[in-house]
């Protein structure tokens, strides 16, 4: 039996009834917190060309993010989709002032 299993939110659908969807068994911590970032990455990307900063970027992924990731298993991780977003959502932004 794996350890860990992702399980995923789409803020746009779960006030009207949305349920969580299984993204993944993993034996590993390592597993599970690199699928639950990829998860959040993609739906970040759904989003950036739209986005005109980093607040912006944030706020359509907090509305409309088809992805908001959550770990279950022992022992406990700390994996927070919400500050992983703000960080990722930040470095795309630096990466698009560099170019």
């Amino acid at each position: 039996m794996a350890r860990y299993s992702v399980v995923s939110i789409d803020n746009e659908t779960i006030g009207r009834g949305g349920r969580p969807e299984s993204r993944g068994e993993f034996e590993s911590a390592e597993a599970a917190i690199g699928r639950a970032k990829q998860l959040v990455d993609t739906a970040l990307l759904e989003h950036f060309a739209a986005a005109s900063s980093v607040h912006e970027l944030m706020a359509l992924y907090m509305r409309e993010g088809s992805e908001v990731p959550m770990i279950y298993g022992e022992p406990r991780l700390e994996f927070h989709a919400y500050r992983y977003a703000r960080e990722k959502a930040t470095a795309l932004f630096a990466e698009r002032m560099q170019h």
